[in-house]
């Protein structure tokens, strides 16, 4: 897999883990008080501004998208601007698009199986095994403000440095993650408007 590729699937299996991991009412060192409120989560939807920093530019790169997940194994994460693609996640069933020449293209499935090992540590967020994690370490910062940290293992410090979660001091919500790269590039994506355990059509997961 190309390392941008890479890049932005680790950065997608971060972000939707931090829409659940900020549903806990509070942060703790000990794991084990994060795991019991996501046993209560049922769905997550939320939008999303990201922004990408590069030293060779002056401003950032902006995108902006949606999200949606329903347990145990139903995901949808979508860019809407400035290109359109979308991915799902329907129990083992992956499909991955890009919006070209007006209609919906899927991507080979080589590149959609490349996805798997993502969509596997996303399932393990979304059930609260947060502890379980083979690709980060997790630190908490009492701040202020509060922040949790995720520090690369071995392999994945190729592509990221760095991950600060901020919480938002509304239970369930979060403010923003940031992402460091190696060689000084970084991410910022901002959530808002986002919903706990409501209800989600069944046809979010079936087609782009």
């Amino acid at each position: 897999m190309k390392g941008s590729r890479m890049k932005k699937f680790l950065f997608l299996k971060v972000v939707v883990a931090t829409v659940l991991l900020s549903a806990a009412p509070a942060l703790s060192q000990d794991w084990t008080s994060l795991k019991e409120p996501s046993r209560n989560i049922r769905s997550v939807k939320a939008e999303f501004l990201q922004k990408r920093y590069l030293q060779i530019l002056t401003k950032p790169l902006l995108s902006e998208g949606k999200l949606f997940f329903y347990a145990p194994d139903f995901l949808r994460w979508e860019y809407l601007s400035p290109l359109r693609s979308v991915m799902l996640q329907k129990g083992n069933t992956i499909q991955v698009y890009n919006f070209s020449e007006g209609m919906w293209k899927p991507e080979m499935t080589q590149a959609v199986e490349s996805r798997r090992m993502v969509l596997e540590e996303i399932s393990r967020w979304f059930q609260g095994r947060f502890d379980e994690s083979k690709a980060f370490k997790h630190l908490y910062s009492p701040g202020p403000p509060e922040r949790i940290i995720l520090a690369p293992r071995e392999g994945i410090n190729r592509f990221i440095q760095r991950i600060e979660i901020v919480p938002s001091l509304r239970p369930g919500v979060i403010d923003r993650v940031e992402i460091e790269e190696p060689g000084g590039s970084r991410t910022s994506i901002e959530f808002k408007n986002v919903e706990i355990n409501s209800s989600i059509s069944p046809g979010v997961f079936e087609k782009p």
